[in-house]
């Protein structure tokens, strides 16, 4: 295996070698499982960032549809070596195992022209991919898919096979009548032909073999059975012999030339191998990311940030909500991180999260964590977690950690990420944590990124106090008295020893006895922290209300805009179609005037006619008024009025004049919007107002966030989603689940597909694991 860069015991400790097990297991070759062994991390942005578009490019396709045609292939490097041997020719299974290579290449051509679009990177890397369709058929057609020579490989095998089988068949028949003929004569032992040898020969009893005449070939273990060749068939058989000769010359001379020709495509045979080994490790990548919900981090030049973070290894043994995730900054302003928190509360696990997902990030990994989070680039990982006491070595636990400490001191730079565990302790708590605060802040002036477990006092007031460290702590509930395995930052820890104690059923009175020797100051502290926690935990309950009322304002702003924008295209096509009436009313009173005066010129103005003319004008004009009064007066909305506006409950107060665009400012409840004139239709006044508030303007929320499409069909579905997404456009969604099961996944793919194509629809995304996954796909619409 290729070393990398990094400190090997931090890839050990970090258990990184376990990842790349998984890895290894999504291959289907033996030259992709070379590949994935010998990986080893990238050390420049561009070649790692290709990468992790590549595995992007393969897990769309694997989510799209049809299969990749990737399958299992040998490694033909023998089978071509042997090609150059002069006088050489290879078998029929190693001719199929080309075969299969040539015909992987085709398909996984053909496959990927069919997208080009969709994997320019994929495309890229099949450059120097030869297809050799002409090879491929030359190989088909002497070589069955059961790996024998065909008969018409050549007119000579053919004509051999043939006559070979004629006298077999002759043989078989005399060789019949014999066995019958002894077998009722009570001489045979049984009544069917035997193959000894590769002859047929009929078994008799061993002390009748003198009635028939001929060569024993082969007798039973037991000695009761003879197996005698008749001598009249031997010569036939004899021919048959000298037949299966002159086949077997024939196909070594079928081979050899097949051989002979294939071996003038060998690099392009090789070439072809090499590409599809680095497809299949690819592949192998994109697979793992599927089964760890990976995505790929942002890489950045000094930000270190991680949203929904979860330990990969953990991701297999539990069910992916069962892991607990962690979200964490640190970057210019936070150079060390200081984590708290009790025993067991989980600190040592967000250390190694954190330091195998920057592994897989520098190895061209997606990992599991949100597609926001950010991971450096780093060219050096260290790490100093748990006990590498050895006696072996006479090494206590303090002189392995600072042999280690040592190391990191000596090599750590600014591309550095250091992971230390309980940083300070087996020692005196004292000096250790004098110790530890030098160490941390060395650290911190070269540049590195540290992050630090410990349970010391004395670095929690450290990282408060200090410039560019920051505290971060595991929550303990403090209700349960059991951790949460949550992490939080910008408030220390407390161990919460006491606590655990009084929970195991440590005596009351010893526990209150170490509080009074621990002193005042230390419960204050404690209490302090508490305190904060409590506070914290308030704060990211406020965020989060604020996050879904910052969306649900948001939805209404949309809704408000596409109304706006559906009036003015209203306004546009009524204004059309009222000039292309006036226009036409024109032509029509034009002709009808030019008709009557015409009528009054032939009629030498005879009183009837002009009669009649006066009655029609009149007609026309009660028409035009009609109208005109139909088509009502001009709405004139003022500052102080009431109104309705088209297609929302409600009433709403006018609190501004009329703007250039001919819009006012209405108020509904606690909301504003600028609404245009045309769209509002004057209303009373409330007797009794009804109280402020989100209610006085209701939005209508019949639709729901998802639709269930489970157990339709592709063209059920698509029209149920056609009708479905307008409602949730009109209702004022900004984003919309589609249920439509995992099941053999075409429906997933018509409704992705049709989706694509959709006006409304911003984009699209399978579900996280809490959303549904693969189950559901997530609609960001316009």
């Amino acid at each position: 295996m290729i070393q990398s860069h990094h400190n090997k015991y931090a890839l050990d400790v970090l258990e990184f070698e376990q990842v790349r097990n998984q890895w290894l297991s999504y291959t289907v070759s033996q030259n992709g499982k070379r590949l994935v062994e010998e990986a080893a991390p990238f050390r420049e942005l561009q070649p790692l960032q290709n990468m992790l578009d590549s595995v992007q490019e393969m897990r769309s396709l694997f989510m799209a549809g049809p299969a990749f045609p990737l399958e299992a292939f040998a490694d033909i490097q023998i089978p071509l070596k042997k090609m150059q041997v002069e006088g050489a020719f290879l078998q029929p299974s190693e001719f199929q195992e080309i075969n299969h290579v040539l015909v992987m290449t085709r398909r996984i051509q053909d496959f990927i022209k069919d997208r080009l679009e969709e994997t320019p990177h994929l495309e890229k890397m099949m450059l120097g991919m030869t297809a050799l369709p002409h090879v491929e058929e030359e190989i088909g057609r002497i070589i069955s898919q059961h790996g024998d020579v065909r008969d018409n490989a050549s007119p000579e095998l053919k004509s051999l096979r043939r006559s070979i089988q004629t006298r077999e068949g002759r043989i078989r028949s005399r060789l019949d009548e014999i066995l019958r003929s002894m077998h009722q004569q009570g001489f045979a032992q049984e009544d069917h032909l035997t193959l000894r040898e590769g002859r047929l020969v009929v078994p008799m009893k061993d002390a009748h073999a003198s009635h028939l005449k001929g060569v024993i070939v082969d007798q039973s273990a037991s000695g009761a059975t003879v197996f005698i060749e008749p001598f009249e068939i031997l010569e036939s058989n004899n021919e048959i012999r000298r037949l299966k000769i002159k086949e077997v010359r024939e196909v070594e001379r079928i081979l050899t030339a097949l051989t002979q020709m294939v071996s003038a495509f060998g690099p392009d045979l090789d070439n072809n191998v090499q590409i599809l080994s680095r497809i299949d490790a690819l592949a192998a990548r994109a697979r793992y990311a599927d089964s760890v919900d990976g995505r790929a981090a942002e890489t950045s030049e000094r930000s270190l940030r991680l949203r929904e973070a979860r330990h990969p290894l953990l991701l297999l043994t539990h069910i992916h909500d069962e892991v607990v995730p962690i979200s964490l900054e640190m970057g210019e302003s936070v150079k060390v991180l200081i984590i708290t928190g009790p025993n067991a509360g989980g600190k040592t696990v967000a250390l190694k999260t954190v330091g195998l997902l920057a592994l897989m990030h520098a190895y061209g990994l997606h990992v599991p964590a949100k597609a926001e989070s950010q991971i450096p680039l780093f060219h050096h990982i260290f790490a100093d977690i748990g006990d590498q006491q050895s006696i072996e070595q006479d090494l206590s636990t303090f002189s392995s950690h600072i042999r280690h400490i040592k190391n990191i001191i000596e090599q750590a730079d600014k591309t550095s990420l250091v992971l230390m565990d309980e940083i300070g302790s087996a020692t005196d708590p004292a000096e250790g944590s004098a110790l530890a605060t030098s160490i941390l802040r060395h650290l911190k002036e070269c540049g590195c990124l540290t992050i630090a477990t410990t349970h010391m006092g004395a670095l929690k007031v450290f990282a408060h106090e200090e410039p560019g460290v920051e505290n971060g702590s595991m929550i303990f509930d403090q209700k349960s008295l059991k951790p949460t395995y949550r992490f939080q930052m910008g408030v220390p820890g407390s161990s919460y020893a006491f606590e655990i104690a009084r929970r195991y059923g440590i005596p009351e009175s010893l526990i209150r006895e170490s509080q009074r020797m621990l002193g005042e100051d230390r419960g204050r502290l404690d209490q302090l922290i508490l305190t904060l926690e409590q506070e914290q935990s308030r704060v990211h309950a406020l965020l989060e209300e604020a996050e879904r009322k910052d969306s649900q304002l948001a939805g209404l702003i949309s809704l408000y805009q596409d109304r706006v924008q559906q009036i003015r295209d209203n306004a546009d096509v009524e204004k059309q179609r009222l000039t292309e009436e006036a226009e036409k009313a024109l032509m029509d009173a034009n002709a009808m005037v030019e008709r009557l005066v015409k009528e009054i010129r032939e009629t030498s103005a005879d009183r009837q006619v002009i009669r009649k003319v006066k009655k029609e004008i009149q007609t026309a004009r009660k028409r035009v008024r009609s109208e005109q009064k139909s088509s009502g007066p001009d709405v004139i909305i003022r500052q102080g009025d009431w109104v309705l506006w088209d297609g929302y409950s409600g009433r709403g107060e006018v609190v501004s004049d009329t703007d250039r665009e001919n819009r006012v400012l209405v108020q509904w409840g606690n909301i504003r919007l600028r609404v245009p004139v045309m769209s509002l239709k004057p209303a009373q006044k409330p007797s009794k107002e009804k109280p402020a508030g989100l209610t006085q303007f209701h939005v209508d929320r019949t639709v729901r966030d998802e639709i269930d499409l489970r157990g339709l069909t592709a063209d059920e579905a698509i029209a149920s989603v056609e009708q479905y997404l307008g409602d949730a456009h009109s209702t004022g969604f900004s984003s919309v689940r589609i249920i439509h099961g995992k099941g053999t996944g075409v429906l997933r793919r018509e409704i992705g597909k049709y989706l694509k194509t959709h006006r409304l629809v911003k984009n699209q995304r399978l579900g996280n694991w809490n959303e549904g996954d693969a189950g559901v796909t997530v609609v960001d619409l316009k």
